[in-house]
């Protein structure tokens, strides 16, 4: 699973209310949880931090 599918859930939001919180499309949040783009651009990365209340490197590590 990924780490912004885990917060996510985690947080009790669905795709579609991500989207609303951060401004970004679910399909595009879909394509990062299921790992299927090539990179994230800064500004959509900073964009689900924000959303999730986390810094933007515990979308892509897990931190302790």
């Amino acid at each position: 699973m990924s780490e912004i599918r885990r917060l996510r859930e985690e947080r009790n939001l669905s795709r579609d209310e991500l989207a609303a919180k951060s401004g970004i499309s679910s399909l595009t949040i879909r394509s990062h949880e299921l790992g299927t783009v090539n990179g994230t651009e800064t500004k959509t990365a900073q964009a689900i931090a924000e959303a999730l209340a986390v810094e933007v490197q515990a979308l892509f590590f897990l931190l302790v």
